[in-house]
């Protein structure tokens, strides 16, 4: 009993809001893809215009589609609305 006070396994709050390996894995896989064309050879300055440019604009683009409810939602955000909306009917 006194395990599952402590353990971090037990806690699902702690998770909430981290970001896992697989997410960040898929959003790389999107990088090399969409962005970089899967071309190995870059000079810094065309990554970085790469990145500031394209990726922070088509990451600032689906943020406010999602705040907004215009497009699908991510588990993790989907399981936050889905608490949000249970409690409210509770109230």
């Amino acid at each position: 009993d006194k395990f599952i006070h402590w353990s971090a396994a037990y806690q699902p709050q702690v998770f909430t809001s981290m970001e896992t390996n697989n997410y960040i894995e898929s959003w790389h896989n999107q990088l090399k893809t969409n962005y970089l064309q899967r071309k190995e050879n870059r000079r810094l300055d065309c990554l970085i215009f790469i990145l500031v440019d394209d990726a922070h604009t088509g990451f600032m683009y689906n943020t406010t589609r999602m705040a907004a409810n215009i497009e699908s939602m991510s588990s993790e955000t989907r399981e936050a609305r889905k608490r949000m909306t249970e409690a409210e009917e509770i109230n």
